[in-house]
């Protein structure tokens, strides 16, 4: 009878174990299972397919660019006026027609627009990587406006991740004398885990999860893209950041004007927030636009 007891006994503690084990096992699954889906979300944010050129502007060139990895990547050229041009410079879904950011009233305004879309709409198509690399994807866009004998300046203007890449490419590439960001973040990795913000030890474990798969996906430590730091070597020539109120401290739009030397100018959009500015204040939004392009890129 207690030899039968023990052996009940040990089977309870080995399906104890493995219950355990198993329970174990389907968290981790889970956790790495949710950090994956996040970042898969994040890079791959789906393509524009059928979007049209907004119907009050004249109709755009259709030109394909290659980057260094070999990508085509669509983009839609609005010859200048003025002799000046601006790269547009997109978030996850690109910035051709009226994605952001708005140029519409920079080309009623005689600027030459060059709108690139992102590489997950390229061929071959690839993950979106945050700006890790798409300043890459803008240089291919630099190259096709210096063959262009009517661009005698070129500006840049991104929104959100076409911020960050708007500074990086500016940062490595000198002919893009004048630079207007809105809405990117300062550091990818610190933006990732937030580590001035109180956490759980799980909520630090999936953030930094996050942090090392888009390590692996891009090949990039996130840690090293960092805009904050990018800022100060534009200099001499001029940036102009925007943040909306509600987007500034996320942001860190005070520590990235303090990191960039001048000429330099912050404007922080009272009610506005990522993706609304322009709509909050609009006839602000562009007079404060026009009027730092008509200062750096007009003779």
């Amino acid at each position: 009878m207690q030899q039968e007891l023990h052996h009940i006994t040990s089977r309870k503690v080995r399906m104890t174990k493995l219950t355990g084990i198993a329970l174990g096992s389907l968290f981790v699954l889970g956790f790495f299972g949710m950090a994956a889906i996040y970042v898969w979300t994040l890079t791959h944010p789906g393509c524009s397919i059928g979007i049209q050129p907004p119907a009050n502007l004249p109709q755009p060139e259709e030109v394909w660019l290659e980057n260094l990895h070999g990508q085509r990547l669509r983009a839609w050229y609005y010859p200048p006026q003025n002799k000046a041009a601006i790269l547009a410079a997109g978030a996850g879904t690109g910035s051709l027609g009226d994605n952001l950011p708005p140029v519409s009233f920079l080309i009623v305004h005689g600027y030459g627009i060059l709108q690139i879309d992102q590489r997950n709409c390229a061929n071959p198509a690839s993950p979106v990587t945050m700006g890790m690399e798409e300043f890459q994807d803008i240089e291919a866009g630099l190259a096709y406006l210096n063959t262009k004998t009517d661009v005698k300046r070129i500006g840049i203007f991104g929104f959100s991740m076409g911020g960050v890449t708007a500074i990086r490419t500016a940062a490595r590439n000198p002919e893009i004398v004048a630079v207007l960001a809105e809405g990117g973040y300062h550091n990818m990795g610190d933006n990732i885990i937030k580590p001035d913000k109180h956490k759980s030890v799980f909520e630090n474990a999936f953030l930094y999860t996050i942090a090392g798969m888009l390590w692996i996906y891009s090949g990039v430590n996130p840690w090293q893209v960092s805009p904050v730091d990018d800022l100060a070597t534009i200099s001499p020539r001029p940036v102009f950041l925007i943040y909306g109120e509600h987007e500034a401290e996320s942001g860190h739009a005070r520590a990235q004007y303090d990191a960039a030397l001048p000429p330099k100018q912050l404007w922080t959009v009272p009610g506005g927030n990522h993706g609304s500015n322009y709509l909050v204040a609009p006839e602000i939004y562009e007079a404060k636009i026009l009027d730092f392009f008509n200062r750096t890129l007009l003779p």
